[in-house]
C-alpha cells in the first residue's frame, strides 16, 4: 500500500502544550484558571470541580493548567509562591486497593521526592546529613497510608527509601502509634508549618465505579482536606452526582459540601471542531463540497454529531477504516454520512441496513402502494428521538432521493435524479449500498474505478474497447448481462451536469463492440432494459452532447470505419425514425442533420451489399433493422433476392 493511502487512527490523546496544541481554544481558560489557583490562600484546603461531558477535552484543559503553573513556578523567585503539583489517577488503581490509602501513598511519595530533589540541590554534605534524619511530614503521610491499608506498606518501600528511613522503622512507628487520626493531625501540622502550597489533580473521576466515586469524594471531604492543598477534580457532573445520590442523601446537595467552586469547561466552537475534522479527513476527495446536498449532510449530520473532540476522532477514525477498502467505489460524502449515522444515529443506521428491499423497491415492496410505504416510514419515525427526528429524516432523504417524499413529505429539501446518484456511486443506488455494507465492491456492480478510468481515457480507443469487452460476456449473480449496466452508467456520466465532452474514440469503440452487444439474448425480465437499447441510448446521448452539426460529422466518421452492417443499420434506423421517414416515427427531435442522414445511408448500403455477397450477412444477429434500411436505401430488388436465396 502506498504511503499516501495509509492513515493514522487517532487515539484521542490529550494535548500537552497550550502554546502549540490549542486547537480548541482552551488555553485562555486554562491560563485564567491557573492564575486563580496561584492566587488562592487555602489554609484549610480548597476544592475546585471542573465539569465537562465525556470526550469534551477535560484532560487537555488540565494539562494546559499544569503547563501554565509550571511556567509560573520557573518565573517566581520565592518558594512560597510556587505550587507543587500532585497527580492522582484513581482509575489506574481502581479495584485493586483502597483508593484513600493509594492517594495518601501518592502524596507521601511526592513529598519524599520533593525533599530529595531539594537536598540534591544543597550538595552532597546535606544529603549525607539527611541520611540520619527523618521528615515528619513524609512519615505522617506514609503512616496514614498504612493505617488506611496496611498492604500499601509493601508498595510504599519507595516512600521510606526516599525519606532515607528503613521500611521496618516506618512499620514500627505505625505499630507504636496506630491511630489514623493522630497521623492525620501530624500531617496537617507539618503541611501548615512548611507553608508550601500544593495542587492535587484528580482526573477522570467519572471513570470509576459508583462506590469508588463516593470513596474519593469522601476522602476529599475528610482526610483530604489539608492545609495549603487545593484540589481540582475533573468529572462529568451527571455521572458523579448520580453516584453520590443514595436513599440517605441527595447527590447534588452532598456534592455542594465537597466542591467549593465548580467551573464549566468551555464548549469548543463548532468551527474549531470542524477544522479538526477537516484536517483528519482531508484525504477524502470532496467532488462538490459546495453542493446543496453537502450542505444538508453538514447541517443535519456532521454539525449535529460533532459536539466534542472525541466525536471528531471517532468519526474520522471510522472513515479512515472504511476508505481504503472503498476508495473510488463510493461517494465520499455519502461514506462520511453513513459512518456518522452508524456512530451517532444508530436507530436510523440499523433501519437502513435491514431495509434494502424498501429502499430499492424490491421484494414485498416491488408492487407496494404509497400508503404502505408511508406507513413503513412512520414506524421508523416513531423510533427516532423527537428532538432530532426531523434532521435524521432529512438526511435520509438526501442519501436516498428516490424515497425523499416518503421521508420528508410533499415538499422535499433536495431532488436528485437517479442518474446522478448512480454516477457518483451514492449510497442511494444499489451498487453504492451493497459496496458500503460489504466493505467491498459488489460483484453485481460495475466497479466505479473502471468507469472512472474509461472517462479518464476517452481518447484511447483500444483501452475503451478492452473495458467494453471485459463485460460483454459477463453476467451478474442473477444471470443478467453486466454490459447493459456499464452502458447505462456511461450514459449517466455523459448526461450529468458536468457536461462531459464525448470523443470520436468513444463512439468508434462502441461501434467495434456493437454487434457482440446485439447478440446478447434478453433475460426475459420485464423491468430490465436490453443491452441493445442501452447501447442505442448511449450513442444518442453522445450525439446530443455534440449537437446536430458536430454529431453528424462524428457519426459519419464512425460509419466510415464500421465493419458491422447489423449495428450500423440499427443506428441508422434509429436516426431515420427521428425524421419520420421510416415507421414507426420517433417522438424525439433529430440528433443529426438530414444531409448527415443521407451520407450515413451512402456508407451503409455498400456495407450491407458487400456482406450479402461474401455470405457474412447471414450471420447477423437479426435482420429487422438491416432489411428496412436496405429497402429504404434503394436496394429493394437485391434485398428480395438475398432473402429468397436464404429461404431456398
Amino acid at each position: 500500500m502506498a504511503e499516501k493511502d495509509r492513515f493514522t487512527l487517532q487515539d484521542d490523546l490529550p494535548k500537552e502544550d497550550p502554546w502549540k496544541d490549542d486547537l480548541l481554544g482552551f488555553a485562555p481558560f486554562a491560563e485564567r484558571l491557573s492564575k486563580v489557583i496561584g492566587s488562592i490562600d487555602a489554609p484549610n484546603g480548597y476544592v475546585i470541580g471542573l465539569h465537562g461531558e465525556w470526550g469534551s477535552g477535560k484532560t487537555t484543559a488540565l494539562n494546559f493548567v499544569r503547563a501554565f503553573l509550571r511556567k509560573n513556578n520557573q518565573e517566581v523567585e520565592s518558594g512560597e509562591k510556587r505550587i507543587d503539583i500532585i497527580e492522582f489517577r484513581p482509575w489506574i488503581v481502581s479495584g485493586h486497593q483502597d483508593l484513600i490509602a493509594a492517594f495518601l501513598k501518592v502524596v507521601s511519595e511526592h513529598l519524599a521526592s520533593t525533599k530529595a530533589k531539594w537536598l540534591a540541590r544543597q550538595g552532597k554534605r546535606l544529603l549525607r546529613l539527611f541520611k540520619a534524619t527523618s521528615d515528619p511530614l513524609i512519615d505522617s503521610a506514609a503512616t496514614l497510608a498504612m493505617t488506611m491499608d496496611p498492604s500499601v506498606g509493601v508498595a510504599s518501600h519507595a516512600v521510606a527509601a526516599a525519606a532515607k528511613k528503613p521500611l521496618s522503622a516506618a512499620i514500627d512507628k505505625f505499630l507504636e502509634d496506630p491511630s489514623a487520626q493522630t497521623a492525620y493531625e501530624h500531617l496537617k501540622k507539618a503541611l501548615s508549618k512548611r507553608g508550601k502550597r500544593f495542587l492535587v489533580v484528580i482526573d477522570d473521576l467519572d471513570r470509576l465505579q459508583n462506590e469508588e466515586i463516593r470513596s474519593i469524594m469522601q476522602m476529599v471531604k475528610t482526610v483530604g482536606r489539608l492545609p495549603n492543598v487545593t484540589y481540582i477534580l475533573a468529572y462529568d457532573r451527571a455521572i458523579v452526582w448520580n453516584a453520590l445520590d443514595t436513599p440517605e442523601r441527595i447527590g447534588p446537595r452532598f456534592a455542594e459540601k465537597i466542591v467549593q467552586q465548580e467551573v464549566e469547561l468551555p464548549q469548543p466552537s463548532k468551527h474549531s471542531l470542524l477544522v479538526m475534522l477537516d484536517a483528519e479527513i482531508a484525504f477524502l476527495p470532496y467532488t462538490s463540497p459546495a453542493s446543496l446536498r453537502w450542505h444538508y449532510i453538514l447541517q443535519d449530520g456532521v454539525r449535529r454529531w460533532v459536539r466534542h473532540p472525541r466525536d471528531v476522532f471517532r468519526l474520522a477514525n471510522a472513515v479512515k477504516f472504511s476508505w481504503p477498502a472503498l476508495k473510488g467505489e463510493i461517494d465520499p460524502q455519502d461514506l462520511l454520512a453513513m459512518e456518522g449515522l452508524s456512530l451517532f444515529d444508530v436507530t436510523a443506521f440499523n433501519w437502513v441496513r435491514w431495509n434494502r428491499d424498501f429502499l430499492f423497491g424490491e421484494g414485498r415492496f416491488f408492487m407496494s402502494t404509497d400508503e404502505n410505504r408511508k406507513a413503513f416510514v412512520n414506524e421508523l419515525q416513531e423510533k427516532l428521538p423527537s428532538e432530532r427526528r426531523e434532521q435524521v429524516l432529512r438526511l435520509l432523504a438526501v442519501l436516498f432521493p428516490s424515497k425523499s417524499k416518503l421521508f420528508e413529505g410533499k415538499y422535499t429539501s433536495l431532488q436528485e435524479a437517479n442518474s446522478e446518484v448512480v454516477r457518483r456511486r451514492g449510497i442511494g443506488c444499489e451498487a453504492g449500498y451493497d459496496t458500503y455494507f460489504a466493505l467491498h465492491p459488489s460483484p453485481d456492480a460495475i466497479p466505479k474505478t473502471i468507469i472512472d478510468e474509461m472517462m479518464a481515457n476517452l481518447g484511447d480507443e483500444e483501452a475503451l474497447v478492452s473495458a467494453f469487452e471485459l463485460f460483454v460476456c459477463k453476467n451478474n449473480r442473477q444471470g443478467e448481462p453486466m454490459i447493459g449496466q456499464l452502458l447505462q452508467e456511461l450514459q449517466f456520466r455523459f448526461q450529468s451536469r458536468d457536461h462531459v465532452a464525448p470523443t470520436q474514440a468513444m463512439l468508434d469503440s462502441i461501434f467495434r463492440v456493437g454487434e457482440p452487444i446485439l447478440r446478447i439474448k434478453r433475460t426475459g425480465r420485464m423491468i430490465l432494459t436490453s443491452p441493445r437499447s442501452e447501447v442505442s441510448y448511449l450513442v444518442a446521448q453522445l450525439l446530443r452532447n455534440w449537437g446536430a452539426e458536430e454529431g453528424g460529422k462524428h457519426l459519419n466518421a464512425a460509419f466510415e470505419k464500421s465493419k458491422s452492417p447489423a449495428f450500423s443499420a440499427d443506428i441508422f434506423v434509429a436516426r431515420a425514425h427521428e425524421f419520420g421517414v421510416m415507421k414507426p416515427a420517433s417522438q424525439l427531435p433529430p440528433l443529426i442533420g438530414v444531409e448527415d442522414l443521407r451520407a450515413l445511408g451512402e456508407k451503409l448500403l455498400p456495407l450491407i451489399e458487400e456482406a450479402a455477397e461474401d455470405g457474412t450477412l447471414a450471420n447477423a444477429p437479426f435482420f429487422w433493422a438491416i432489411l428496412p434500411a436496405w429497402k429504404y436505401l434503394g436496394g429493394v430488388h437485391k434485398a428480395r433476392c438475398w432473402v429468397s436465396a436464404g429461404v431456398d
